[in-house]
């Protein structure tokens, strides 16, 4: 089931040519959430963050594309969906109506959006570094749109060479982020990431999920620069977003990570998220 426009089809195929042409392109923006049962965790937060981003996107945002609205077109394609009882990645991908011209260059969008089931569950990958291409450490990069396809390189890159995720570094050769979503550091009580000026995307869950780690006194939380030795040096490691969920890293180059402190983590966050409806 996908909701195109605010109209629910049940695959692609139902969907009118006129529609089906604008997938043609680049997407303007993509954005994706959590839904527990059916109801959007952080939707408020979801909702600032899109419009931010398609603000800078130069576009004509609708009026009618307020936060009631799109609660009303997810509650629509959930309505067709038998999996409200699962845990479900819901993807939300923005698209001009027609090509920017010299008279027009400021174009209307639309919009589709699709549910996928995603698994909760602990699940351990092996990694590796991906260095032909850098992204840019500025305020652009910090948008998800930005990098998408030197993402997908960089895990072509990575299966290719017998591995299931990669780091991305950034033009300072320092680390930015990862195919698999933000990169988190944990060593002696500290979690670590890569600061936003350090390019990474600044995704609500990577932000949220900061923000749950301020609240509790026993861990110190360092957003900075991470050169690539001091991975190294850390105890635990592990990615994070709306897209693939928690992904535990099992080793990097020959160091090997534990998984203690980071899957009592993973419990907390989910639980969190899940209450936050």
């Amino acid at each position: 089931m996908i909701n195109f426009n605010g109209k629910c089809f049940s695959g692609f195929k139902s969907v009118p040519e006129d529609l089906l042409r604008l997938l043609i392109c680049l997407p303007v923006h993509t954005h994706h959430l959590l839904a527990f049962q059916g109801k959007i965790s952080l939707l408020e937060v979801h909702y600032f963050s899109i419009m931010a981003a398609l603000r800078r996107s130069r576009v004509d945002i609708p009026m009618h594309y307020t936060l009631t609205f799109f609660q009303e077109q997810m509650d629509a394609l959930y309505g067709g969906n038998d999996s409200q009882k699962a845990v479900q990645r819901i993807s939300l991908k923005f698209y001009r109506n027609q090509n920017p011209t010299i008279e027009a260059p400021i174009s209307s969008l639309c919009f589709v959006m699709q549910t996928d089931p995603i698994l909760l569950k602990h699940k351990d990958l092996e990694l590796t570094l991906y260095k032909d291409h850098y992204v840019f450490a500025n305020a652009y990069s910090n948008l998800f749109q930005s990098y998408e396809s030197l993402r997908k390189l960089a895990q072509v890159y990575a299966y290719e060479n017998g591995f299931e995720a990669a780091l991305l570094l950034n033009d300072h050769k320092r680390l930015v982020e990862s195919t698999h979503g933000a990169v988190f550091l944990i060593s002696e009580g500290k979690v670590k990431t890569p600061a936003l000026a350090e390019g990474t995307v600044n995704c609500v869950l990577r932000t949220a999920f900061l923000d749950q780690l301020k609240k509790e006194s026993e861990w110190e939380v360092i957003e900075t620069e991470i050169p690539v030795f001091s991975i190294q040096q850390a105890e635990e490691m592990f990615l994070l977003s709306s897209e693939y969920g928690w992904v535990q890293i099992r080793q990097f180059r020959k160091k090997q990570f534990k998984y203690d402190q980071s899957i009592l983590l993973q419990q907390k966050l989910w639980e969190s998220l899940a209450h936050q409806l």
